[in-house]
């Protein structure tokens, strides 16, 4: 009996100290950011549709982000761009325009994409109604977003890795409830 209330009690300890080292990392992820600066990298992405046995999409680009700016600008001439309030995709022929105060599917994707470059994960978590968990991995911290329940639209779950020697975003996995999936990493 008593070898059965040390492992319990050894057991919630741990789980306590987990969840203490998660609210570290994501409090200095948090406190990393810094709203003068500009972000430059180039990049690539991978869409996996929700029809795994369907061909994965593959692409590359330069990305820059700065406070209410985001472009990520495609070496085959395709645009994703965050404007303040407009969100613009140009993919191939067509050019679309998005006002991110009425569309709200637009508006999820940006906050997304911005809270996750800025480190606004607690912000984030509490918009995407998520649990968020986050621990060391080697030279990088690797956060989680769960969703607390499955929901038409948004995403499953949102997997960011961050530089443990800047806190910068390296690559980040959006699931999509649908089975589909959009995998961004940092390129040399």
């Amino acid at each position: 009996m008593k070898r059965i209330i040390i492992c319990i009690v050894a057991a919630l300890c741990a789980l306590s100290l987990n969840a203490q080292n998660s609210e570290q990392i994501i409090s200095k992820i948090e406190k990393s950011y810094s709203s003068s600066q500009t972000v430059q990298e180039k990049f690539s992405e991978v869409l996996t549709p929700a029809d795994k046995s369907a061909k994965q999409k593959m692409r590359d680009g330069k990305f820059e982000f700065k406070p209410g700016y985001m472009k990520m600008d495609y070496s085959n001439g395709d645009l994703f761009l965050i404007e303040g309030t407009t969100m613009t995709i140009k993919n191939g022929t067509a050019n679309q325009k998005f006002d991110l105060t009425k569309n709200l599917m637009m508006k999820g994707l940006s906050n997304t994409l911005t809270y996750v470059f800025q480190g606004q994960l607690t912000k984030l978590a509490t918009e995407q109604n998520a649990d968020i968990t986050a621990t060391k991995d080697g030279s990088f911290y690797l956060v989680t977003l769960t969703a607390k329940k499955k929901a038409p639209r948004g995403y499953s779950q949102i997997v960011a890795y961050y530089r443990t020697s800047d806190c910068k975003l390296y690559s980040l996995r959006m699931d999509e409830f649908t089975g589909a999936s959009t995998f961004y990493s940092v390129t040399k």
